[in-house]
């Protein structure tokens, strides 16, 4: 299993945490996709870790010893990050390509 960079910072989340959060979300915006896609995910068995960078947040997904890191922002990452592969998938905007949450998921799901 190839390292996934800042995994050591991401905290454990489960679905308790996950609903907490969405509950205490301001009441007046629409749930963030990472949480929604969050929710989702443990709801069909992975387990997730979250890091929350200063601008984007970084979703691990671990099922069937299988990590995937994934990046939720709405700005480009850096290429030469990109480049690196630092990232299993990208939600939002990437050099390559603009990704869903939706798409994630069934990429994910389907594995």
């Amino acid at each position: 299993m190839k390292f996934k960079k800042n995994i050591h910072r991401a905290k454990k989340i489960d679905l308790d945490k996950i609903q907490k959060m969405i509950r205490r979300y301001p009441a007046n915006y629409p749930t963030p996709r990472y949480m929604a896609f969050i929710k989702t995910l443990i709801e069909t068995g992975w387990e997730i870790k979250l890091y929350e960078a200063r601008v984007s947040k970084y979703v691990f997904c671990t099922k069937a010893g299988q990590v995937y890191k994934i990046r939720f922002s709405n700005h480009k990452p850096l290429l030469r990050k990109e480049l690196e592969e630092d990232c299993d998938y990208y939600v939002g905007i990437s050099h390559n390509q603009v990704s869903t949450t939706t798409e994630i998921l069934s990429k994910l799901i389907s594995h």
